[in-house]
This record gives C-alpha cells, structure tokens and sequence, in this order.
C-alpha cells in the first residue's frame, strides 16, 4: 500500500513540472517517500490538501467534471464498510453516481477501464491506509498475485506463520494502482475534466 502511495506521489510531483516523462526528481521523491514510510520517519499526507481540492471542485462531479445533478457519494461503499464521514464522500452528478453504485471507486473505475483521478486515488489510499493502520494490519503481507489467485479468497500473508488470512476490507486491495501511466496521460485526463468532458 506505501508503494501506491509513494507512486501517487511520484506522478503528482510529475504534474507539477509538466515534462512528458517521468524525470530522475520524481523517482527520488517515490523512493523517499516510499521508505519514509516503511521506517516510520515520513506519514501520509493530511486530508487538508485534499478538502482543499475537494471545495475548489465543490460545483462539479469528481468523476466527470459535471455541473448539473449533484449528490455526494461515498468514494469506499457504505455498504462495504465505508465510513459516512467527510473524509470519505465526495460530490458526483447523479448518472456516475449510479454508474458507480455500491461499487468500491477501484472496481468501478476498472470496470470503464480508466485510471483513477489522483486526487481521488490520494484519497482513497489514505483511507485505506487510515483502515489498515487501525487494524494493525499493515503487518499482514500481501500475497503476490500469481498466489494470491490460488489461495482465493484470502489475499493476506500473516508475516510471522505463514497462514492465509481474511480481514474484511472494505476497500478492493487487489486493485491498488502499482504502474502509473506517464505524465501526459493525467494532464489529457486533468484537462478534459477542467472542460466538463469526463
């Protein structure tokens, strides 16, 4: 979960200098974060950037860029143990909304076969993240994929035995974005969003 959120991070660093590419800067700042993280001398971001973000967008869908219509959604389900809080809700016209229904923002999204918008995904993981920690899971590893296929439903390692787990997630983990796409691809997206065009 550290390297999504790490990777995040190196992509919205990237968005702030505008190259094409990934530049040698952005690596430095996943890597940092990244091990900040695992050692305990960095945390996540507080949710103050993203209520920032969150009012600046107050008049528009998260998802779309919409005006019209708008309700608020719960970006991780209620109905899969998302909290009603601030943290977790955000603004969104009512077709997405529908479209998105009870679906965790990662199972939808993948569903239409769109990456996330950032400041959406930056959200989410520290919810997810938030949820973890809470849980003292982040100790529990997370299975490679290849396994975590045969050994269905559990995708959890306990680290000390060994044994399959299942803590009930409310979020989808097998989800988590690990590749991000390059630069010009989340300013295409940051652009037609800005325009009201999805």
């Amino acid at each position: 979960m550290y390297w999504s959120y790490a990777n995040l991070a190196m992509a919205a660093a990237s968005s702030q200098h505008g190259k094409p590419a990934y530049q040698k800067i952005d690596y430095i700042i996943r890597g940092k974060l990244y091990y900040g993280l695992l050692r305990g001398t960095m945390k996540l971001g507080s949710f103050l950037e993203d209520e920032k973000m969150k009012m600046a967008l107050a008049g528009m869908c998260c998802y779309c860029g919409s005006d019209s219509d708008l309700t608020l959604d719960h970006l991780i389900p209620k109905i899969k143990g998302g909290k009603h809080a601030a943290d977790n809700l955000v603004a969104a016209c009512r077709p997405c909304n529908s479209s998105k229904n009870a679906r965790d923002l990662l199972e939808w999204m993948a569903r239409a076969e769109r990456f996330p918008p950032l400041f959406l995904l930056r959200r989410y993981l520290k919810l997810a993240i938030g949820y973890c920690v809470e849980n003292r899971l982040m100790d529990v590893a997370l299975a490679p994929a290849a396994e975590a296929a045969s050994k269905q439903p559990s995708l959890f390692e306990d680290v000390a035995t060994g044994e399959a787990v299942s803590p009930p997630l409310p979020f989808a983990i097998s989800l988590l974005p690990f590749d991000y796409p390059d630069p010009a691809t989340f300013r295409a997206w940051r652009e037609s969003h800005e325009n009201g065009e999805g």
